[in-house]
Order: structure tokens, then sequence, then C-alpha cells
């Protein structure tokens, strides 16, 4: 994995880690509308993160292979 591959997963680990100190937040608050959609979003976006750690992972094995 090169430098800049592994700076973006340490900076995609580092969002996942944000968006999971907010979600606690959440779960501790009371749930508006607007949080709800905020809660919506957050969970969108750990899906989009967990996904590209995956291909970044996949791409790696790829490179390995070559």
């Amino acid at each position: 994995m090169s430098s800049s591959q592994s700076e973006q997963v340490l900076t995609l680990l580092k969002e996942l880690s944000l968006l999971k100190e907010l979600e606690c937040g959440y779960e501790a608050g009371s749930k508006t509308g607007t949080e709800q959609t905020a809660h919506q979003l957050r969970q969108q976006r750990h899906r989009e993160i967990t996904e590209e750690i995956k291909a970044q992972a996949e791409q790696k094995k790829t490179d390995e292979q070559s």
C-alpha cells in the first residue's frame, strides 16, 4: 500500500471514530427531526467509508498479486 493510500485509510478511520462519538451523543440525547436526519446521514457516511476501506484493501491485494 502506498503512503498516500495509507494516509487515506487513516483519514477514513479517523472519520469513523468521529462518527462513532457523534452517535454516542445521539443515543444519549433527545431525537428531534433534525437530529434524526443527521443520524441517518452519519449512518450513510459510515457505510460509504466502510465500502471505501474495503475497496482500498481489494486494490492492495490486486497490486500485490501483480
